[in-house]
């Protein structure tokens, strides 16, 4: 993480396990993992011993080319959501690292992925 508390691609991972919203299928949901301090950069105060702990995902519209970031505080006992807008640089980063992590595991474009037509579908489809 940068002096000025932005992400850098260090500081997260895209978990394989990528979806499309349930109510929403023009939107991808990537669980990012974390590896900067939460606390930090959002201004909390978890304590991880005390059973308290961050979940992140980059919730991503191809079609808009637009990000967001829902933030859950989770406990053993509730959750609480909050979104976080990040910078442009830190958008542009997690839309790269959401599309590297998608034609790695699925050979597809983002707005592939979200119609779920495979890249040989798309050849056709467009006459080549």
């Amino acid at each position: 993480m940068k002096q000025n508390l932005e992400l850098e691609r260090d500081d997260m991972y895209v978990d394989r396990d990528i979806q499309t919203d349930d109510e929403n299928r023009q939107q991808i949901v990537a669980y990012l993992e974390t590896r900067f301090d939460v606390n930090k950069k959002f201004n909390l105060n978890l304590n991880s011993e005390a059973g308290e702990w961050l979940n992140l995902y980059g919730i991503y519209n191809p079609f808009s080319d637009f990000l967001t970031v829902e933030c859950i505080v989770s406990t053993d006992d509730k959750e609480e959501t909050f979104y976080y807008t990040p910078t442009k640089a830190e958008a542009e980063l997690i839309k790269d690292m959401i599309t590297q992590k998608i034609q790695e595991e699925y050979g597809q474009t983002p707005i592939e992925f979200c119609l779920d037509i495979s890249p040989t579908e798309v050849h056709t489809m467009g006459g080549m």
